[in-house]
């Protein structure tokens, strides 16, 4: 087995102090690295998150974790986990029940946390793991509404990397700890831009996603057989075309690249690329009439 080097970066003391401010019982930060972006299909490889306790002590967990499937080779382009890296490393059982158990009820962040959650909540379910009350916040939620209406003091734009940047943040991405580690210290920064915040909404409307356990009712995770064709739209990012229930363009097609097929609390949702409006969106799966491969 080989492990990958824990994480250079750490949280400052004056870090902490800030975070306890807003969140007096802790939180966790965590990280995952995966197959692919689909809690449907594909599996996790990784697993990292960073803890303050309210005593402001802080702790890390870290497992690598063999899937039991060949990883593609674009998504080692990304992470750097090959194949023989998680070969003798334990399968997902043991180290999603250790994880559950290091953030026990305490609050999770993660960037851009429904893909992260995604793959938590289908591995609870898969092993008949018991929900814990645990608030989700997301910090690329927290980022976009604290500077997306800047017009000069704001990051190129809300991914993880370009956060970093944007506060002078050095770290390994796509290493979970580090990515753990980078999300918690992203976060903090937000918290201290939210001290001054003026608008109307608070920290929770800010960047709250979800609650753990409004996932512990079993969600259907098997795609309708008219959307089957689907999946290997996902590896390649090509073009697709869906009527879609309720939608602005009537019964007419609508051209998307998928992205990803993620469980949410109202059910199964497919997050593309909608080329329509150039915008990445949310599709629910049971409102998805038809689709099309070409145009």
């Amino acid at each position: 087995m080989t492990n990958r080097p824990n994480s250079s970066v750490n949280i400052e003391q004056a870090e902490i102090d800030s975070l306890l401010k807003h969140f007096p019982k802790g939180i966790v930060a965590f990280d995952l690295e995966m197959t692919g972006l689909s809690p449907v299909f594909d599996k996790i490889i990784e697993i990292a998150a960073v803890k303050v306790t309210a005593e402001g002590e802080v702790s890390t967990f870290h497992q690598m974790i063999n899937p039991l499937v060949t990883i593609p080779d674009y998504t080692i382009e990304y992470h750097g986990i090959t194949n023989e890296m998680v070969r003798d490393c334990p399968t997902l059982k043991s180290p999603l029940k250790e994880f559950n158990n290091f953030y026990g009820n305490l609050p999770l962040l993660a960037h851009n946390a429904q893909f992260d959650m995604g793959f938590i909540v289908k591995g609870n379910h898969e092993y008949n793991y018991p929900f814990s009350l645990s608030d989700i916040f997301d910090s690329c939620k927290f980022g976009r509404a604290l500077y997306k209406k800047e017009k000069d003091n704001k990051p190129k734009s809300f991914k993880l990397s370009d956060l970093a940047e944007f506060f002078s943040f050095n770290f390994t991405h796509h290493k979970a700890l580090d990515d753990a580690y980078i999300s918690l210290k992203v976060f903090i920064k937000c918290l201290e831009k939210f001290e001054n915040y003026t608008g109307k909404r608070n920290l929770r409307d800010l960047s709250f996603l979800f609650k753990l356990n409004s996932f512990k009712k079993p969600i259907e995770y098997e795609l309708p057989k008219k959307l089957i064709p689907i999946r290997a739209s996902l590896k390649t990012r090509s073009q697709v075309f869906i009527k879609y229930k309720g939608s602005s363009t009537g019964d007419n097609f609508r051209p998307i690249k998928p992205i990803a097929f993620i469980p949410m609390p109202q059910g199964l949702i497919l997050y593309a690329e909608c080329l329509k409006d150039n915008l990445n969106k949310h599709f629910m799966v049971k409102k998805i009439k038809e689709l099309k491969l070409e145009a």
